[in-house]
Parts: structure tokens; sequence; C-alpha cells
């Protein structure tokens, strides 16, 4: 085997290890990996023909070779497919998938001609470069597959791109899509010559994944910020734009505040009140995150979460009550450590919300907006120490039967009166979850 060509399997074969071990948790990364590997194997034993077509007849390993090298391009377009996944109004289509599917079939038909007709496949080739003539004309048979299923790919790309897929979507496509007519082209590309193109398709490819890696890493302090576990896989699976698209969800809405903060932060040095704002934010966080919790906002003495955007629930509004008995349980003792004249008190209320990302130049923004925002912060900013105030539509949604008070009344910037329940100190705390 020629130098060059051991360069570029052991290139192909680390690149498909590295990508696999580190992030092996996400589908794309996996069948990128998976896709490497094989094409380090591949490349291997493309060139182990080269010395064995001078043998008479052929091995019989050297039929399987097509196979491996349709299973690399099999593997090429599941991760494609997946990377489709990611851009929103792209996943699902039809038309794509069945281009996909069809340069899929016309890659294993190649493998299918090299295990009946190898010696056209190798042998034939080898003989054209070395009398400079054009290989027989059946040796069509095997560049008329992989010229369509590239073609088809190409195709599918160029559609997945007139979705105008997020930034870093559109690094690792184009990239994809620039490098594929080196490595496919290097199929049948004489052994002298194959391992330069194939050395072009991965440098490509490895400049589209690390751009494509350098934009998430740099997205991730902004995702930590109110990303849930859940919604840090979705994002892991379709992409960030996917995850945070702008649109139409239904929601329960949980907002919790301290009491009597600002009499506390009078009395006390900046240090102790940022000591004491930082446990109560990482406990409301831990606690959302139990739930499926989103936190929108965390600003001064309160913070607001959302469950049901952006990974819905159907239980949404039972998983809200249950946050909200876990906030009193749980965070209201840790400001009780600080100060006995802290308290907490807590708003529930349900609804259909517009959701998504608002912002431009670099700063952005998870946005909620609609009535259950607003009313579950009303809510919030009547509740006493240690009560939870809950909307009808909250409990009705959730088909439990608490023990709380209802009550009529009205609420600022909403019309008319507003049915809530109250569950007070002693039902709030309960071990419920």
């Amino acid at each position: 085997m020629t130098s060059g060509h051991e360069v570029v399997a052991i290139i192909a074969l680390g690149m498909g290890l590295a990508f696999w071990l580190t992030d092996r948790a996400t589908p794309t990364s996996r069948w990128l990996g998976l896709f490497l590997g094989l094409l380090g194997v591949a490349v291997y034993a493309n060139a182990q023909t080269a010395s064995a077509i001078a043998l008479s007849p052929l091995p019989w390993w050297v039929r399987g070779v097509g196979l491996l090298d349709s299973a690399t391009f099999v593997a090429a377009c599941e991760w494609g497919l997946r990377v489709s996944q990611t851009v929103p109004d792209a996943a699902g289509s039809p038309r794509r998938d069945k281009l996909i599917r069809a340069a899929q079939i016309l890659s294993a038909s190649y493998a299918g001609f090299v295990a009946l007709l190898p010696e056209l496949r190798y042998r034939e080739l080898a003989l054209a470069v070395a009398e400079h003539r054009f290989p027989d004309p059946m040796f069509a048979l095997f560049l008329l597959p992989m010229l369509g299923a590239g073609a088809l790919v190409m195709t599918a790309g160029v559609l997945l791109m007139l979705r105008r897929p997020d930034r870093a979507e559109q690094i690792r496509i184009l990239a994809a899509l620039a490098a594929m007519p080196f490595l496919a082209v290097a199929l049948v590309l004489p052994s002298s010559v194959s391992p330069l193109a194939l050395a072009v398709g991965e440098v490509m490819f490895l400049f589209g994944s690390l751009r494509y890696y350098m934009i998430l890493g740099a997205r991730g302090s902004f995702m930590a910020r109110f990303l849930s576990p859940q919604v840090a896989e979705l994002v892991r699976e379709r992409g960030l734009r996917q995850a945070m698209a702008r649109k139409r969800s239904d929601v329960s809405v949980v907002s919790v505040d301290i009491r009597r903060f600002t009499r506390h932060a009078q009395a006390h040095t900046p240090e102790q009140v940022m000591r004491l704002l930082r446990s109560f934010y990482a406990a409301v966080g831990s606690a959302a995150q139990e739930f499926g919790g989103t936190v929108k906002d965390l600003a001064g003495d309160g913070a607001l979460i959302l469950i049901g955007a952006p990974v819905p629930y159907e239980d949404r509004a039972q998983r809200a009550i249950r946050l909200a008995r876990r906030l009193q349980s749980r965070v209201r003792p840790i400001l009780k450590r600080y100060s006995g004249e802290l308290g907490l008190g807590v708003g529930v209320a349900s609804g259909s919300v517009a959701v998504g990302i608002v912002g431009e130049g670099g700063r952005y923004e998870y946005m909620a907006v609609g009535p259950a925002v607003n009313l579950a912060s009303r809510l919030c900013d009547k509740a006493a120490d240690g009560e939870i105030h809950i909307d009808e539509a909250t409990l009705l949604e959730s088909g439990e039967s608490l023990p709380a008070t209802r009550r009529r009344r009205a609420v600022r910037g909403i019309d008319g009166l507003v049915t809530t329940y109250v569950l007070q100190e002693h039902a709030a705390t309960g071990t419920s979850s």
C-alpha cells in the first residue's frame, strides 16, 4: 500500500474516533464518526486491491470491497439526514428523503456490481490507466451508480440550503457538499492520485465540523442560562434554531419571588445579598430541571419558569404544581437560613403563549409572551410567604384535587374577575413529587 493511502486512512480513522468519543450522545456525531471510520477502512481496502489485481484469480475478499464503499456512502447519507432534522421546516421532507434513499439504493447497486464483476471493476481500470486509454464501456456499471448517487445527494443538499438553516448548520452542510465530489471520485481514480482527492475531501469535512462545534461552544454559555437537560438534548438532536423556533405553545408558567427581599437587602452588605441570591438561583434552577422546566428569567429576587416550551409536556400542569410545591419545600428553607424574615411566594398559570428567541447582534433572549405569563406573575405578587396561588385553568388541566381555598378576585392588567386557588403553607410544603 502506498504511504499516501496509509496517511489518508489514518486521518479518516482518527477523525471518526475523535467525533465518536467526544460527542457520541449526539446522533449526528455518531453517524459522522461511523462514516469517517468506514471511510478509513474503505481507503485501506481499496489500496489493497492495487496489489491484488496481479493475482489470478482475484482474492475472494475483493468482491466485498464494493460493499464497504457502499456502507461508507450510506453512513454519510444517514449523517446528512440527521443534520437536515436540525433545519426548521425541513425535517421529514418527503422529497429530500426520497432523494437520499434513492442515492443509497444506487450505492447498493454499485456494491452488487463489484461483487459480481470484481475483475472488470479493478483490473480493467488498472489496465486502462497503464495503457492510457478509456476503460471498457461496461465500466459504466460502476461509474454511473456512484455519479448518480452523488448527484442526488447534492440536489438534496441544495434543497436543504434553500430552507435557510442556522449559520452553524450552513457551514457544515456546505463543507459536506464541497467534500463529497472529492470523496466520491476518489473511488474510481487511479491509486496514484486518489489519496490526494481523499485528503482534500477530508480536510473540507474537518473544517466544516470544527467550525460547527466552535459555534456551538460559543453558544453554550447562553444556552446554560435557561435550558433544562431535556432542552439541551433537543438542541443536540435538532439544533438550536429548530429547538428555539418561534411558535405558539401551551405552557404552564411558574413565577417565584422572595418576600421582604428589599428590606433584607437594605440591612445587609452587597456581598451578603449576592450570596443569598446565588443560593436562591441555584436552588430554583435545580428544582426547575427536576420537572423539565425552562428558566426564562432570573431577575433580582424572582424567577419565571416555563413548563411545556421548548419541550412539550402533556402533564405540564401537574409538573407546574409539583414544581411550585418543591420550591416551597426546598427553596423557602434556604431563604430562612439567611434570615427568618425572608419568605417565598409562588404563582402558577397556564395557557397558550408565543415563545422563541428574540434579539440581534449576538445578544439573544428566550421570550414567552401571553396572558398566562402575566397572570402567573400577578398571582405570585399576591402570594404571601409559603403560599402558592394557582389559576383555575392549571387546576382543571392537572386533574388534581388540592386542599386549596377558592377565590374570585380582580387582577391588575386582566379584565374581569379571575378564579384562583390558594395553597396554604402546610399544603404547599408537603413532600409530594
